[in-house]
C-alpha cells in the first residue's frame, strides 16, 4: 500500500541530486581555474614606483630610449638623486648605438668635466657625431669649438657654417650667435638686415608662450643702427620665416 507521505514528499531520483551537486560544484570549479590563470599571468610582474624605475628596467636589457631617458634622469635629478657620473655612464651606452642627442651630451660632460675627466679631445670627438646627424645643438657647439679651437684645429670658417646651420634648424642659441655675427661682421659678410631677422626668430623661439612677450634687448640695441628700408625689409622676412605656433589655451579645438 502506497504511503501518503511517500506521495507528499517523493525522494528525488540519484540523477537529480548529481545534477544539482553539479551545478554547485562545476561554477567553482571554472571559478577556481580562472582565478589560477590570472595568478599565474602576473606572477612576477614587477609593480614599479616610478617612471625612473620602469625606464631603468628597460634601460638594463638594452633599450636605447630608456637608457637617455636614465641618463637624462641622473643629470637632472628627476626622480632619483643626481648623479653626473652615473649619467655619463648611461649616455655613454646610448651614444655608442648612434643616439645624437646622448653622443652630444656625452660631448658635453667631456668638456665640462662632469662626471668625468675632462677631454676636450674626446669631447669634440662626441659633439660632433652628433653634428652629422644635424643634431641642432651638436651643430652649434661644435662650431664654437671650431672657431676656438678647443679640442681641435681651429677652423672658423667651418664652425661658423656649421652655427648657420644650427641657426637655420630653428636652435634660439644658434640664431642668436648667427645674429650677433652678421651684426659684427665677424667671419661673415655684415648684414643687419639678416642679423634683425635672427635675432628676431631667437627671442620669439624663447617667449612665445609669454603673453604679452618681453621686449628684445638685442633688437632695441639694432633697430637705431638701420634705415627705414632695412627694417622693413627685416620685418617682412620675420614673418616669412616666422614658425607657426599654437599658444596654449589659443586656437585649440576640446571635445
Amino acid at each position: 500500500m502506497t504511503n501518503l507521505t511517500d506521495i507528499r514528499n517523493p525522494k528525488p531520483k540519484p540523477w537529480v541530486r548529481w545534477v544539482q551537486v553539479l551545478a554547485f560544484v562545476v561554477p567553482l570549479v571554472i571559478a577556481g581555474l580562472w582565478m589560477w590563470q590570472e595568478n599565474e599571468r602576473w606572477r612576477g610582474v614587477k609593480i614599479y614606483k616610478t617612471a625612473f624605475d620602469y625606464e631603468l628596467a628597460y634601460a638594463e636589457i638594452g633599450v636605447l630610449k630608456s637608457q637617455v631617458y636614465v641618463a637624462q634622469a641622473y643629470d637632472n635629478g628627476f626622480q632619483v638623486e643626481k648623479d653626473p657620473a652615473k649619467a655619463v655612464e648611461w649616455y655613454k651606452k646610448a651614444a655608442a648605438q648612434s643616439h645624437a642627442e646622448a653622443q652630444y651630451q656625452l660631448g658635453r660632460h667631456y668638456l665640462s668635466g662632469e662626471g668625468i675627466v675632462k677631454d676636450e679631445k674626446e669631447a669634440f670627438v662626441w659633439v660632433q657625431r652628433s653634428a652629422f646627424k644635424d643634431y641642432p645643438q651638436g651643430l652649434l657647439l661644435t662650431g664654437q669649438m671650431l672657431c676656438e679651437g678647443r679640442g681641435v684645429e681651429a677652423n672658423c670658417t667651418r664652425g661658423i657654417d656649421l652655427i648657420r646651420k644650427a641657426a637655420e634648424a630653428g636652435l634660439p642659441e644658434a640664431q642668436s650667435e648667427w645674429a650677433r655675427r652678421l651684426e659684427a661682421g665677424e667671419g661673415v659678410t655684415k648684414d643687419l638686415t639678416e642679423a634683425y631677422v635672427f635675432y628676431a626668430l631667437a627671442h620669439e623661439g624663447r617667449t612665445w608662450q609669454q603673453n604679452p612677450p618681453p621686449v628684445s634687448a638685442d633688437l632695441q640695441r639694432l633697430t637705431p643702427l638701420m634705415t627705414k628700408a632695412q627694417r622693413a625689409e627685416a620685418e617682412k622676412r620675420f614673418t616669412e620665416r616666422r614658425p607657426e605656433r599654437v599658444r596654449p589655451g589659443q586656437n585649440q579645438v576640446t571635445f
